[in-house]
């Protein structure tokens, strides 16, 4: 029958540039071309298949688990941000107050804005300072989340626009 298609190739390895046409007409030469052919055209068995398609179904779980934890940072940055909002919100009554009242208050959003934050309650307290009678603190929390476990606070100091009365400069009447 003549070379097997190995020799062939160890054979063409071994020639000159010129001699490689002398490949093309080695009686092999359709043999191997064949062999080549019948090589490349081999399929996938089954358990290669099933192999690459668990590979990607581990692959996809995997990506499907960080889509899920960057949907949770999105709400969680969200439901933060609108508790900043309202927060302020807050504490913007207290500033139009001008020097609000010293003591606790608490409630919803529901008078202001009707069924848009359920899930947030507001505390504010206000204390005087210690050390200036004309200085007020204003704190204001606001609970929100599941079981409004988060809470976002803010602190500001308002000053009282009557000037204090310090008793100095007073004619004293007898």
């Amino acid at each position: 029958a003549g070379p097997a298609a190995g020799e062939i190739t160890a054979a063409a390895a071994a020639l000159q540039p010129f001699e490689i046409a002398e490949i093309f007409r080695h009686p092999c030469f359709p043999e191997f071309i064949g062999a080549l052919l019948r090589r490349r055209a081999r399929a996938f068995t089954l358990i290669e298949v099933m192999v690459a398609i668990a590979i990607l179904g581990i692959a996809l779980v995997g990506l499907l688990g960080l889509h899920h934890q960057s949907m949770q940072s999105v709400i969680r940055a969200q439901q933060t941000t609108r508790a900043a909002m309202l927060a302020q919100a807050v504490m913007t009554e207290a500033e139009l107050e001008r020097f609000p009242d010293l003591g606790f208050s608490k409630g919803d959003f529901e008078a202001s804005f009707r069924g848009e934050f359920r899930d947030f309650r507001w505390q504010r307290m206000v204390e005087a300072s210690g050390t200036f009678p004309d200085i007020r603190k204003v704190m204001v929390a606001v609970q929100y989340g599941p079981k409004l476990t988060q809470t976002f606070s803010l602190v500001e100091f308002l000053h009282s626009p009557i000037p204090p009365d310090t008793g100095q400069g007073q004619a004293v009447t007898p």
